[in-house]
C-alpha cells in the first residue's frame, strides 16, 4: 500500500474515496445497480456520499481537476473498480489499476460513491488539448465509458516559440519585484511578473539578455537597487542607451512629509524615511545617467496600504494618516508610468494571477495597444491602452485604480516603445 501512495503522490493523483449512506442485513440482497459515470471539477465529500460539484465535460487548461464520479446501489460483496483516463492520440493516460471496494459478507450497501481525478493545470494533461475518454472497469468488466473536452487556454501573455526581436546592444534593463517581505504582506504574483517582465525586456524590446539585471526579493535590498543604478549601470550604459526600468512591489509614503518611497526587501517601514529608496531621489540617480530615454514602469502604491492587499503597511495605522505628495521626474527624458493615481491601492488580477496593471501593460507592450496598426505601439498608446483597462478592470474588483503617466500626455513627446507581436 505504502508504494501505491508513491505512485499517486507522484503522478499528481488523487486517491479514490468511498462513502456509504447505509448498511442494512437483509434476507434476500436487492440486485446491484450502477447509475453511471458524472464528471465535474470538484466533489463535496463532507457528507455520507460523495457530492459532484461543477457537472460539466467541458474542461479547459486552467482547472485544477477533472473528476469522474461513479454511483453504486445495493452493493455487496468484494468488486474491483478501475478507472482507465485516454487521451485523444488514444494512449492510456493514466491508469488507476484495481482498488478494491469491500462489503462484509451478509449486508449490503444501499448507496456507494466513488471518485478518481486527475490533476489539469500545470499538469502535463494540460498540454494534450481535445477529446478524452474515461473508461470504468469493475471486476476487469468495461461497465460504462464517457467522453469529455480538455481546452487549450491560451495565455495572452504567451510569447511565441522562437520570437526574437532585434537586438538593441545599447540597451539595459533593471527588474526589481519583490513579493516575499519580512513582517510585511506579501506582494501577490509580483516575483512571477518580474520573471515575464524579463522575457519582454529580452524578446519584445531587444535589450540584450546579458544587459538584464533582475533582483528577486532578498537580492533586491536598498543596498544593491542603489548599487545597480548609481555604479554599474553608468559605468556600462552610453550616453546613447535606452534603459527600461520595472519595479513591483510595495511603496508608500514618509510619515512626516508625505514623500513616496520604493520599499526594498530589507526596508523598515517604521523608518522608511532611512530604510526606504526615496522616489524623489530614485528618479534624480536616474537622470544622473544622462541617457538618451528611459522608461520607468511602476506597478506599486504609495497610500500606505500593502500593494495588492488591503493590509496597513504599519501596524494600527489608516490611511487617513497618510498624506502623499506627487513627485515627477527631473527630466524630459524619463518617462514614467505608474500603476495608480495618488491614494489609491495597486491591485492584484487573481483572475490572470498577475498585478493589474502589469497584465495590462504586457498586453499593450504585445500588440495589443497598437491603435493606428502600424505595427508599433508608441508611449501615448500603450498608457491609454493601459490606463483604459486597468481603470475598467478594477471597477469590477471594487478597488479603483487609474495609471498616470508624467510628464502628462499633454507635455509627453510620443514615440514608439515596442513592435507589435502578430
Amino acid at each position: 500500500m505504502a508504494g501505491f501512495f508513491k505512485v499517486i503522490i507522484g503522478m499528481s493523483i488523487i486517491l479514490i474515496f468511498l462513502s456509504c449512506a447505509s448498511k442494512k442485513l437483509v434476507e434476500r440482497k436487492p440486485l446491484p445497480k450502477f447509475q453511471g459515470i458524472v464528471l465535474a471539477t470538484d466533489v463535496d465529500e463532507s457528507g455520507k456520499i460523495g457530492v459532484a460539484k461543477g457537472l460539466t465535460s467541458e474542461f479547459n487548461s486552467k482547472d485544477e481537476q477533472i473528476v469522474a464520479l461513479l454511483t453504486f446501489e445495493n452493493m455487496s460483496d468484494t468488486h474491483n473498480l478501475r478507472w482507465e483516463w485516454v487521451d485523444p492520440n488514444g494512449k492510456v493516460y493514466f491508469d488507476t489499476k484495481n482498488y478494491p471496494l469491500r462489503v462484509d459478507k451478509g449486508k449490503y450497501l444501499s448507496k456507494v460513491t466513488a471518485w478518481h481525478q486527475i490533476s489539469l493545470k500545470d499538469e502535463p494533461a494540460a498540454k494534450i488539448p481535445g477529446k478524452w475518454l474515461v473508461k470504468i472497469f469493475v471486476d476487469d468488466d468495461l461497465v460504462d465509458s464517457k467522453p469529455f473536452n480538455v481546452k487549450a487556454v491560451v495565455d495572452p501573455l504567451a510569447l511565441p516559440k522562437g520570437l526574437s526581436s532585434k537586438p538593441y546592444p545599447k540597451d539595459w534593463g533593471l527588474i526589481i519585484g519583490v513579493e516575499d517581505y519580512d513582517g510585511l504582506p506579501n506582494v501577490e504574483y509580483a516575483r512571477k511578473d518580474a520573471f515575464i517582465v524579463r522575457d519582454y525586456f529580452i524578446q519584445v524590446l531587444g535589450v540584450p539578455e546579458e544587459n538584464v539585471i533582475t533582483l528577486i526579493d532578498k537580492d533586491a535590498t536598498k543596498a544593491r537597487i542603489e548599487g545597480y543604478v548609481k555604479k554599474y549601470i553608468p559605468s556600462n550604459a552610453g550616453k546613447d542607451s535606452t534603459l527600461y526600468v520595472y519595479f513591483a512591489g510595495h511603496g508608500m509614503p514618509g510619515t512626516n512629509k508625505g514623500e513616496p518611497y520604493l520599499v526594498p526587501h530589507d526596508a523598515d517601514t517604521r523608518f522608511i524615511e532611512q530604510t526606504g529608496y526615496k522616489l524623489i531621489s530614485f528618479y534624480q540617480d536616474l537622470n544622473k545617467l544622462n541617457l538618451e530615454r528611459v522608461y520607468v514602469f511602476l506597478d506599486s502604491c504609495f497610500s500606505g496600504v500593502a500593494s495588492r492587499a488591503s493590509e496597513m503597511l504599519i501596524k494600527g495605522a489608516r490611511p487617513a494618516m497618510f498624506h502623499v505628495e506627487e513627485v515627477d521626474p527631473p527630466s524630459k527624458s524619463i518617462i514614467s508610468l505608474n500603476a495608480t493615481s495618488i491614494g489609491q491601492i495597486s491591485n492584484a488580477f487573481p483572475e490572470k494571477e498577475h498585478g493589474l496593471f502589469t497584465y495590462y501593460l504586457l498586453r499593450g507592450l504585445k500588440g495589443e495597444a497598437d491603435d493606428d496598426d502600424n505595427g508599433w505601439i508608441s508611449v501615448k498608446e500603450v498608457y491609454a491602452y493601459v490606463r483604459r483597462h486597468v481603470d475598467r478592470e478594477s471597477r469590477r474588483l471594487q478597488s479603483r485604480q487609474t495609471p498616470v503617466i508624467v510628464p502628462s500626455e499633454e507635455k509627453l513627446k510620443d514615440m514608439a516603445v515596442s513592435r507589435a507581436i502578430r
